[in-house]
């Protein structure tokens, strides 16, 4: 069925159920420690929830997580918050947290496994793009058109190259395939640290710092 077939098909029809996530970092590198809040929300017919996540960017440990609940189904909902207190401390780790989930389930909620899995996951993705724009050469940075005199495009493949630098993002998808790499760029962003390297460098600073 085409594209268009399936829109059709919803055009006249009221939506029967939706459910939205949104996740948002706050980041304090001038705090001691270094520190990044995550706020991850849930909205549906039936539920209106916020995590919020304290992460220690020297140690990338969880210092404090609290959830928020204005609206829930049940009156026993908001029993099961306090029950996620034992993550305080433990990595902020997409895997670790997926380990750690109350062994228990009858103590803990499901969509508070949820919001942690949104925050956990999205994580690494919010930090590389907030050391991207703290280290990547303004003038080369599609998002900074301010600077520089490069066009769009040309800045777009500059920054293509540089994720590709990365082995956790090449060929990671069609976008990041070597099939689209040139020399020039690839040369061109030789000299540049690749994301996991920044990461390892400001993992250092940050505990040095402290």
């Amino acid at each position: 069925m085409a594209l268009s077939q399936l829109k059709q098909k919803i055009r006249y029809k009221d939506c029967g159920f939706q459910r939205r996530y949104e996740s948002r970092y706050y980041w304090f590198p001038e705090e001691s420690p270094p520190s990044c809040l995550i706020e991850v929300s849930q909205r549906d017919p039936y539920h209106d929830m916020t995590l919020y996540m304290l992460v220690n960017l020297a140690t990338m440990k969880i210092i404090d997580l609290d959830v928020e609940e204005d609206r829930v189904p049940y009156e026993t909902c908001p029993h099961a918050i306090k029950s996620y207190s034992y993550l305080i401390g433990e990595d902020i780790s997409y895997n670790k947290i997926m380990r750690k989930f109350p062994e228990d389930k009858t103590i803990g909620c499901l969509h508070i496994n949820e919001l942690l899995q949104n925050a956990a996951q999205s994580f690494s993705s919010a930090y590389a793009f907030f050391l991207k724009e703290r280290n990547f050469p303004a003038e080369w940075d599609e998002y900074r058109m301010y600077e520089g005199k490069l066009d769009a495009k040309s800045r777009r493949e500059i920054g293509r190259h540089w994720w590709m630098k990365d082995k956790g993002v090449r060929n990671s998808c069609y976008s990041f395939s070597d099939r689209h790499e040139t020399q020039d760029l690839k040369q061109q962003v030789k000299p540049l640290d690749s994301i996991t390297s920044l990461m390892v460098k400001e993992f250092r600073n940050a505990r040095s710092d402290r």
